[in-house]
Formats: C-alpha cells, structure tokens, sequence
C-alpha cells in the first residue's frame, strides 16, 4: 500500500482498539458492536489483529524519556 491509498478497515480497528482499551467507557453494548464488526467482514478481524499487535508491541517500548542519555543517564 502506497501513502496515498487510505485503508478505512484499519482505521477502525485502530479507533476500536483504542477504544477498548477505555475500559471505563467499553461496557457490554461496546462489546457487542465490536464483535459484529468483527463478524460482518474477514477484513475487519484481519485489520483488528494487527491493530491490535501493534498496541501490545507500543506497550512493551518504553517512553524515550525512559530510555536515559547515550551514556545511559536519565
């Protein structure tokens, strides 16, 4: 995929992922409007995997404020 080409099945799972992680606001009706999503298109559970393998990934890389100096310094 080029830069110019817009993937809207990412975009979504993206916007879903990070909305499931709000856990204070993704309640029961939530759950339920990302599972259809998930089932009304083989894309969308595809997109929805990686969006959410990209998330775990970003967790486990520390802020670059923690990562300290050359000389390993913070």
């Amino acid at each position: 995929m080029t830069n110019d080409q817009h993937d809207p099945h990412w975009d979504t799972a993206w916007a879903w992922v990070q909305r499931e992680h709000d856990r204070p606001h993704f309640d029961t009706t939530a759950r339920a409007e990302l599972s259809d999503w998930l089932r009304a298109d083989p894309r969308h559970r595809k997109a929805y995997d990686k969006a959410a393998r990209l998330w775990l990934l970003a967790g486990l890389v520390p802020p670059a404020n923690d990562l300290g100096g050359p000389d390993g310094e913070r």
